[in-house]
């Protein structure tokens, strides 16, 4: 991949102050997509809508394309809002996009699975060295090719994702997720944002969802499905905008990582 230098800079931001100059930045190094997307084809969480895409203009008939999209909230890659689990949380088009971008650090636990503790990240977190006061957290489970191939892969049918007929408990015991200490500890060493490269940041088929309720009552974002699979732990900078859809539980975000070097 080419290297490419990039001036994140003239970005419209909101007036209140924020802890980053965007237009001092200068990062020069790869630009790298973790962002899953959006087909008919994408797997999706057990009981979501399946994605489609239909054609209502065509270049031959109409002079040009337009299509019609239909999906949920929390496909392909996306940021869960605090509405989505707590009463009364802010909808997805009132999140502060500056905990969305900054220096993230990934923490890689495919060879692990099951919860992810607080024990188990401290131990990660100083192993990895990394530097004091980070923002945001990004987890690499190898949750999608560790059993399912490439979570964009078509499935066999072509017609639903093979998430929607995993039995319950087999992705526990298959990729790693957050305990309540693990997101706890997020909580407690400061980060704004979580993000991680299965469904959830709980276990596939917890009903109580701990993990969202401690990070988002603890005004932490969570970004689910994203693609790290060819991504080393380490530091990078990190941009992830959500589609501002007004008093939404959520919604898709593109994803990016830019080395520092």
């Amino acid at each position: 991949m080419e290297n490419i230098p990039v001036i994140v800079g003239e970005i419209p931001v909101s007036v209140e102050e924020i802890p980053i100059d965007l237009k001092k930045i200068l990062v020069c190094g790869n630009i790298i997509d973790i962002t899953i997307p959006i087909s008919p084809f994408t797997r999706t969480f057990p009981g979501d809508p399946i994605p489609a895409i239909e054609k209502v203009c065509t270049l031959e008939k109409d002079g040009c394309n337009v299509s019609k999209l239909c999906f949920g909230s929390h496909t392909g890659t996306h940021v869960d809002a605090p509405s989505h689990i707590l009463e009364n949380g802010l909808t997805v088009d009132k999140l502060e996009l500056k905990n969305l971008m900054g220096s993230a650090l990934i923490l890689d636990f495919s060879s692990l699975s099951g919860e992810l503790t607080a024990s188990i990240l401290e131990k990660s977190f100083q192993n990895i060295g990394a530097p004091e006061n980070i923002p945001i957290l990004l987890l690499k489970t190898n949750a999608f090719s560790r059993k399912h191939g490439s979570a964009c892969e078509v499935s066999p049918s072509g017609a639903e994702s093979d998430s929607q007929d995993m039995e319950p408990g087999k992705e526990e015991s298959g990729s790693a997720y957050l305990d309540e200490s693990g997101a706890a500890w997020i909580v407690k060493n400061g980060f704004k944002t979580i993000g991680i490269d299965g469904f959830s940041v709980d276990g596939l088929f917890s009903e109580k969802l701990p993990a969202h309720h401690i990070l988002l009552s603890g005004t932490v974002n969570i970004v689910e499905c994203l693609n790290l699979d060819s991504v080393e732990a380490g530091t990078y900078f990190f941009l992830c905008l959500p589609l501002k859809i007004e008093d939404c539980d959520g919604a898709p975000a593109r994803a990016l990582l830019i080395s520092y070097s």
